[in-house]
């Protein structure tokens, strides 16, 4: 009796030990990187005035003040435009929320932002090691969550004023729950799913075919126990995400089902002068000639005229656009995407390149096929509008989190393989001695 009940206290022992250890090493690592934010947070308060913020951009705290005076989403560049969709709603209804509990534009709503962005941070790099965890092994989450927690280039996405630390936590979480529910998942958990998956897309509508294709991840890990229940994800996702191209066809007469501001970022990317880099001196808000035309024309007949004119030069130009979608290509995935691009950013994109992608093959040629395909979707379907238009720093790290994990397994890998060759060489020196 006795020699059935000791191996289960062990065990229970291990597996509570183990448990602890991944405690210990997440709260050690959220400390870290809520250090590191935090200083940067206070440095970032002292060197700029808190006013400096809201400008940078300025679209979202345009949109949310719209939003608490009553004018809808309106008016993003700066004076009176009426009603847009240049901008998904989800941000800002969020930053409408915080002025209204701490005030538009004040010093305490800087704060506030800045610290949500922060603990969106901390909840990216749990659910980073959870996944990593559950997936690889302990070493991996761990080298994952310290990178994450202590990559110079990530301390300042907080005090961006976007929705990058939403979209970054939104991608990875989505991850880990289609692998929670893989097992088995209700009726009631398709219709969460799709639902958040609504709710995402609506705070960053880019992300919105990842999204879809994670669904049907789902869909076919569950084909055998869940035949019609991924429609009830598919209806809530879409009874949830409809009220906004509802409300563009009834503002615009026009269907608009994510952004109107397609047409403008293909004429962004696809015209004289372009290089591949993101140009904020064409925005409308920066660029009086264009907001003139924006006024002169509306918002529909604006960006309709942009696109028009982007592919007019893709036709006459046609080499010119296979060159520069190679050259926006390269530096999405090695972050030159930004004008003012430091070497931080193009190390640490680098590095979650080609790590995340070594890992990704991996994963893939050692039987977590599932899994790998799952981390894929996101890596293949994310970037494409931004092969065609501008690769901006950024746009890259909505994804970042996935490629971090991947890339910790790769290194993990590389570290163990490069052990085992160091500790068989005695061993085959002593054989090759032995013989002679």
């Amino acid at each position: 009796m006795q020699t059935e009940i000791l191996p289960n206290c062990q065990l229970e022992t291990t597996s509570l030990s183990l448990r602890q250890s991944s405690r210990s090493a997440i709260l050690w690592i959220s400390v870290l990187a809520l250090l590191t934010r935090g200083l940067t947070l206070l440095f970032y308060l002292k060197s700029h005035p808190w006013t400096w913020f809201y400008g940078h951009p300025g679209e979202m705290g345009l949109l949310a003040d719209s939003l608490l005076h009553g004018l809808g989403y309106s008016s993003p560049f700066g004076t009176p435009t009426g009603p847009t969709a240049f901008i998904a709603p989800g941000y800002p209804t969020i930053v409408a929320a915080v002025f209204l509990i701490f005030g538009g534009f004040s010093h305490t709503s800087v704060v506030v932002l800045i610290a949500m962005n922060i603990g969106f941070t901390l909840c990216t790099i749990g659910l980073m090691m959870h996944i990593a965890r559950k997936v690889f092994d302990e070493r991996t989450a761990v080298l994952a969550g310290a990178f994450w927690a202590l990559s110079l280039p990530l301390f300042w996405m907080p005090e961006i004023f976007w929705e990058s630390a939403l979209s970054e936590c939104a991608v990875i979480g989505m991850i880990a729950l289609a692998l929670h529910y893989r097992d088995a998942p209700t009726r009631g958990h398709w219709v969460l799913f799709g639902s958040l998956a609504a709710v995402v897309a609506l705070i960053n509508p880019a992300l919105l075919p990842s999204l879809l294709a994670i669904l049907g991840w789902l869909a076919w890990q569950t084909r055998r126990t869940s035949r019609t229940a991924p429609l009830l994800g598919m209806l809530a996702l879409t009874l949830v995400f409809a009220p906004w191209p509802i409300r563009n066809a009834v503002r615009f007469h026009a269907f608009i089902p994510l952004r109107s501001t397609v047409g403008f970022e293909m004429w962004m990317g696809n015209r004289p002068g372009a290089n591949g880099r993101l140009d904020e001196s064409i925005f409308p808000s920066l660029n009086r000639h264009e907001l003139d035309s924006y006024l002169a024309q509306g918002e529909v007949a604006y960006t309709s005229g942009k696109n028009a004119l982007a592919w007019q030069y893709i036709r006459a130009n046609p080499g010119v656009f296979v060159r520069m979608t190679a050259r926006r290509v390269w530096r999405f995935w090695a972050g030159t995407g930004n004008i003012d691009t430091t070497h931080t950013c193009e190390t640490h994109a680098l590095l979650t390149t080609v790590f995340g992608f070594t890992g990704l093959v991996l994963a893939y040629r050692r039987r977590m096929r599932d899994f790998a395909v799952l981390m894929a979707l996101p890596l293949v379907l994310f970037p494409i509008p931004y092969y065609i238009t501008h690769a901006e720093f950024r746009y890259r790290l909505n994804i970042d989190p996935v490629l971090t994990v991947l890339a910790a397994y790769a290194v993990t890998q590389i570290f163990a393989a490069l052990s085992r060759r160091r500790s068989e060489t005695p061993v085959s020196d002593a054989v090759r001695a032995v013989s002679s």
